[in-house]
């Protein structure tokens, strides 16, 4: 995981096309695997690194974030028939703010916090810091890492009342992901199908979500910016259906992960 993130970082830098996303997506990966296998790491050690990453990974956001809602305007404009000057109102300021974004994580990554972070990762990298639990079987210790976070997805999915809610269940659904990959993909290999399946159930839950939660803010940013014009009325509308058929699947996908997760007990 660390040479995955260091080798990223140029190409993000870089402001190269998606690059910004594969790192930020395996700075998440890394915060969300330390935080299901923490009761077998240092405790402190382990927060320092944890810390650090999110800072990182809260800079990263905000330029991806950004990028996202660029595109996904830039998509819902053509298809709605937007205007080129109400196009371009809504556009030209997004992608400003995304480049300022972008300029802030370049300057996070370099800061002396980024390259300490860096210098963290290398020595997490050469010799993990331990703790007492760490001699425990490792495939025991795999399996109920898996389903506590099956089982946080679940209780998750119980306190569904509004976007903020929605939100904290998509990233237990992208914690159950990463934990799933982490135990089953090469050179690792502790777990097999049933471990696998259990991810991909969160992954369909965290990309719907993602989905839904990007057509809402994108429709709230646009209502924001309109002035009053009743020209960004299609886009709004637009936004919601999309934020409404994301949401129209959820169900299924939550009772996917309960019957995986009932395969694994």
């Amino acid at each position: 995981m660390v040479r995955r993130i260091q080798g990223r970082v140029p190409a993000a830098l870089a402001d190269e096309p998606d690059a910004v996303h594969r790192l930020r997506t395996s700075v998440r990966r890394l915060r969300n695997v330390l935080a299901a296998f923490r009761r077998h790491l240092d405790k402190e050690a382990t927060a320092e690194l944890r810390s650090l990453l999110k800072e990182w990974g809260s800079v990263l956001g905000q330029a991806r974030d950004l990028e996202v809602r660029t595109l996904e305007a830039t998509a819902v404009a053509e298809a709605v028939g937007l205007g080129e000057a109400d196009a371009s109102a809504l556009l030209t300021p997004l992608e400003a703010d995304r480049i300022r974004a972008h300029a802030d994580a370049v300057r996070w990554t370099r800061s002396a916090r980024g390259q300490g972070l860096d210098r963290l990762l290398a020595e997490w990298a050469a010799a993990p810091r331990l703790g007492d639990r760490a001699s425990q079987p490792a495939k025991k210790a795999a399996r109920r890492a898996v389903r506590r976070q099956a089982e946080r997805t679940l209780g998750s999915a119980g306190e569904l009342t509004d976007l903020e809610s929605a939100h904290e269940l998509r990233k237990a659904a992208r914690r159950l992901r990463h934990t799933s990959e982490a135990i089953t993909r090469r050179p690792v290999g502790l777990l097999g199908r049933r471990t696998k399946d259990l991810g991909s159930a969160g992954h369909r839950i965290q990309s719907l979500l993602g989905d839904h939660r990007d057509a809402l803010l994108l429709a709230e940013h646009v209502r924001a910016h309109a002035n009053g014009s009743a020209a960004y009325d299609a886009v709004v509308g637009r936004c919601q259906e999309q934020a409404v058929a994301a949401l129209a699947d959820l169900p299924a996908a939550l009772g996917e992960l309960e019957v995986r997760a009932r395969g694994l007990r």
